[in-house]
Formats: C-alpha cells, structure tokens, sequence
C-alpha cells in the first residue's frame, strides 16, 4: 500500500503541507514568505495545525475530484471524523470543516519566522488570535462548533459539525476579529466557489483515457504552483527537504527557474490551456535582459524580482535531521546558458499548438535579443542544467538548448515573412548543429556525452531526440539511449540524472527522466515500452499522486522539495503524447 506522504494545498495565493490531519507548512502571506507552520522541518519547534480524534485512529486522505482540496476521515472504534481541508482563492488563509462523530483534538501552533517566535494569545468570543511578538501580524482563528479550551493553543471538541476558518494578517487590524472580519468568507460558500475555482482551470485542456488520474493531478500541481498575480511557477512548494536523508542537499525551491517554468509553459501549451501558457510565457517575457545576456538569472521570485541570497536558518534541526535548513538560494549568481533555449522552445509549442501568430510578433523583440545573445555565446563554457556548484564545461545539452533557441526562431521568423533573418539565424544553428556532432558524440561509446571530451552520459542527452535535433531512427539517438540506460538505471527501473556531479557518485533517481524516455520511447513507435516507463514512474508516486525530485529506491518514499514541477509537467506531456502521439516534435 502506498505512502499518504505529504498533500498538497494550494490558492495559487500561497500553499500548505498537511500529513495525517496536520498542518505542517504554510508560509504567508504568499508561496516564498516565511512560514507559521514549519513541522516538517522541526517536529518540536517548528509548530502545526492538527485536528484529530482523542482515540487511536486510521486515517485516509483523498482530493476531491481534480481539485486541490483534501478530504480526510480518521476512523476509530466508536465513529469517524471527517476534515476537508482547502485554501480559498485570494486570502492567506486555511478553511478546516469538520463533521465527527467522536471527540477530537484541534492544536493550533502557529510560530513566526520558521519557527523562531512564540505568539501572544489573545482570546474572542468565537476565536483565538496568535501575535507576532515582534511585529503587528497576525493569525486568526474563528471557530464554529461546540469546544472547550484546554490551553491556549489546544482545543477539544465533542463531534458535531464546524469549521475552523484561519487566516494570516499582515497587520492585526485587518484580520478576522478586526473591523472588516465581517467580509471574510462563509466556508460552505467558499468550499463551493474553490472547488468550482479548480474545475474551471482544467476546463480547456485535452481530454485523455491513458493515465488519467495522474494527468489530472500533475495539472493541477502545475497550476498550484503558479503564482495566480504574476503568473510565475515555482519549482517546488517547500524549501529544505533533503535528497539524502541526513545529508545537506537541502535547497529553497520556492522561486521561478526559467527553465523549470518554460517546461511547464510548454506542457500546459501541449494540452491547449492557452490562457494558462499564455500568462506564464509573459511572465518569462518580463524578466528579459535586451542589453545583456536573456535571462541573466536562473531564478526570480514568484513576483519576477531578484530571489534572495541564501541564509540558513540555525534554530531548525531539518527534516529528519537533515541540516541546514536555507531559505534563499544560491544558483541566482551562476550563468546558465540553455534557459533562453527552453524559454524558446515553450513560446515555439505555443504557437505550434495555438496558432497564434499574433502573439509571436508581439514577442519578436524579445526573441531578436535572445537571437542576438545566443549568437554570440553558444561557444562559451557553462554550468549544466543540474546546477552543479562550481563546475563549468562545454555541456552537450547546453550546446543543444542554443541550437534550439536559434532554430525556433529562425522558423518563427519565416512565420512571420522575415525571410532573410530565419536563413542567417539557421545558418549560425547549423554551426552549432556541426560542433555537437563533431565534438559532443563519441565513436567509441556510440553515445553523446555529458560534455566535449567526457566519456559520461547525462540523462538530458535525451532531449537530442524530444527536441527533434535528430530522428528516432539515427543510429547514434539509439545508441546515446542504450547508454543512458546501461549506466542510469536504477535497480527500480527509474534513471538517475547523470552518472557522477559535484558531490560524488549520484545514487537516487530523479523522477522527471523517466518521462523523458518515455517520451523517447513514444517518438520511436514503442508504446508498450513507452507505457512500461510510465507505469514503473507511477509506482514511486505517493497515494495522492504526488511526486518529489527525487525517490527512495527501497522505501519508495519521496526525497527533495515537494511537489515538483518538473516532473508533474514531464508527466503531462508524456501521457499528452502518448494519447496522441502526433504532439511530439519532429525533425
């Protein structure tokens, strides 16, 4: 029986973590700031929301429909309790209805800044308030239902019905016991409006038979993750949960990669949620650099500004004791240059599956100066997409991501009558085309590898064929394939990202590959191999069909910040493809 892991709450406002009936990570008011809620990250100190019965108990959680809200019952020998737990749309807030027929404890920790600040309790007629100590903020509780008050923070009901409605204030006088309190929502109201909030955004995509519920669920993890007021998507929800238990590979993942969010851009323009592409490529447009390189950054905050230098929060022992805990991250400093690759290639499948020429002369600007960039730089040296901290090289998949970039364009320039451009523009992507080919793939192995003159492979070498730089039948595309399996494959069948990085030997899959071959496998007609891949993937999903970065081969538990967006947006376009395989890119 599969792991309940972690569920994943979400307004596209800002989001939550809950396990087992807690509350374990919430950060306000919106995805990147510090969090109230930090359990998972500190079992003692970091604080929680919990609603459970006083008796021992099982419990199930499940979403509703394809929504982002979580319906819990907790089962003990005398009845249930049922907890449906969501983020309306618009507030920083967490609505918790419950129906019970059994006596049940709530625990209402809040602690400010990541767990650092104990709060001032202050008691209401229907509600509780926890203080900042240190600032005018707040967190409100108003409850509905029969209770008695044990001690500040803790709570016992008797059953019934209810609801406990929280939210976040920034300042005290805003919240819910303030003057306005009065416009804040009914839950019965607002539960209706957040799951119609969340059938409407699914609305316009492709519909499939294959793999279904784990297509849903990774749409609705994308659009999760995406900030509703910029249109920016986070690699992940959560910051400092560990690839290696007990190690320090522990990074913030609440901030917009371009690469990252032009993968999604593309997958959600590949199921033809066009509004939803749309506003995430004009995000990506905003943060253009026209007098240096495109994106100068790897990453931005959710509103498009500069993310933060790391920081490591001491007073947090880490998830299973997996120190630092940071916030911030340090890949903001490196120079990464395949991001203006993946940008293109995501505007590019808009307009392959949209239609919209409109749009791509609107952007023409913006793709004449990645045009101009990527003509002059495509021969420098670079960090690789894994981010390894420290080393530079002439990385294939790099060299690939400038190809692509110049021939997107040149064919979108030849879209749009600007002839004499797509030839210059194809001639300097045939330059690039040459020097992968002569120096990126070696005789000796059969293969590509990871960069000139290694003798590594690199599970990104199989975008050689998803990008459509070569055929599904070019002898050296099967063979780069055979390798990448021979010597990424995990004992569980899930690939690792490369062989070796900066830390040593790389022993934990990275679950994103496995949609990537079998991607691979669709483009080469084996749909059974293709559906093999997928399947082993989708065993080392949580119940909820949730995916971290990386997985546990033995325990098939999740390892890395959670949920990701590379691999739900990989799984998008893999089960796209394999409903319909004339999606994938050609030659």
């Amino acid at each position: 029986m599969k792991k309940h892991g972690f569920a994943f709450l979400s307004n596209s406002m800002t989001s939550a973590m809950e396990s087992h009936g807690e509350i374990i990570w919430f950060p306000a008011p919106r995805f990147d700031s510090e969090s109230l809620f930090s359990k998972m990250l500190d079992d003692e100190r970091g604080g929680h929301f919990s609603l459970r019965p006083v008796d021992w108990c099982t419990d199930n959680a499940a979403y509703i429909g394809n929504s982002l809200v979580l319906k819990s019952i907790f089962t003990t020998a005398k009845g249930a309790l049922e907890v449906i737990d969501f983020l309306p749309p618009g507030l920083p807030a967490i609505i918790r209805m419950f129906k019970s027929d059994v006596p049940f404890i709530a625990e209402i920790k809040p602690r400010f800044n990541y767990g650092e600040l104990t709060p001032i309790v202050t008691e209401h007629e229907d509600g509780i308030s926890f203080r900042n100590t240190k600032s005018v903020e707040s967190f409100d509780v108003r409850i509905f239902g029969k209770y008695k008050k044990i001690s500040d923070d803790t709570l016992r009901f008797n059953g019934g019905e209810g609801y406990l409605l929280s939210m976040y204030a920034e300042d005290f006088r805003q919240g819910l016991f303030s003057n306005r309190g009065f416009v804040y929502p009914n839950p019965k109201e607002s539960l209706a409006t957040t799951l119609n909030y969340w059938e409407s955004q699914l609305a316009e995509v492709m519909r499939v038979k294959s793999f279904k519920e784990a297509y849903y669920r990774s749409l609705a993890v994308v659009m999760g993750l995406t900030y509703a007021a910029s249109g920016g998507i986070m690699a992940a929800a959560t910051t400092s949960m560990p690839t290696m238990i007990g190690g320090n590979w522990n990074w913030d993942y609440r901030y917009v990669w371009t690469r990252d969010t032009s993968y999604a851009a593309a997958a959600l323009a590949k199921v033809g949620a066009f509004s939803r592409a749309r506003r995430t490529l004009n995000f990506l447009l905003s943060l253009i650099d026209l007098s240096s390189k495109s994106f100068d950054r790897p990453l931005y905050r959710v509103d498009g500004t500069a993310a933060p230098v790391e920081m490591r929060i001491p007073w947090l022992k880490g998830h299973l004791n997996s120190r630092p805990v940071r916030v911030g991250n340090t890949a903001w400093d490196q120079i990464q240059m395949d991001t203006e690759g993946e940008f293109v290639e995501a505007l590019y499948t808009y307009y392959r599956m949209s239609g919209d020429i409109g749009y791509v002369r609107g952007a023409m600007w913006a793709l004449d100066a990645i045009a101009e960039w990527c003509k002059g730089s495509w021969r420098k040296k670079s960090t690789s997409l894994w981010e390894e901290r420290g080393e530079q090289q002439h990385f294939v998949y790099t060299k690939l991501m400038n190809w692509l970039a110049l021939e997107r364009i040149s064919r979108l320039n030849m879209a749009l009558g600007r002839e004499d451009k797509a030839v210059e523009l194809k001639k300097v992507g045939e330059a690039i085309r040459r020097d992968i080919l002569e120096r990126g793939f070696s005789r000796k192995l059969n293969s590509f590898v990871k960069y000139y003159g290694s003798s590594e492979v690199d599970s990104s070498l199989l975008n050689i064929l998803l990008c459509g730089f070569l055929g599904p039948e070019d002898k050296r595309v099967i063979g780069t394939i055979k390798l990448v399996k021979a010597r990424l494959a995990s004992k569980s069948g899930l690939l690792l990202r490369t062989e070796n990085d900066y830390e040593g030997r790389d022993s934990r899959p990275f679950t994103l590959i496995n949609t990537w071959l079998a991607r691979a496998y669709i483009m080469m007609g084996d749909m059974d191999m293709a559906k093999k891949t997928l399947n082993g993937l989708l065993n080392y999903s949580t119940s909820l069909l949730l995916f971290s970065e990386r997985a546990d081969e033995v325990t098939k538990d999740p390892l890395g910040n959670f949920p990701q967006l590379f691999t739900h947006a990989g799984i998008i376009e893999a089960v796209a493809e394999y409903e319909d395989p004339s999606l994938c890119q050609k030659v």
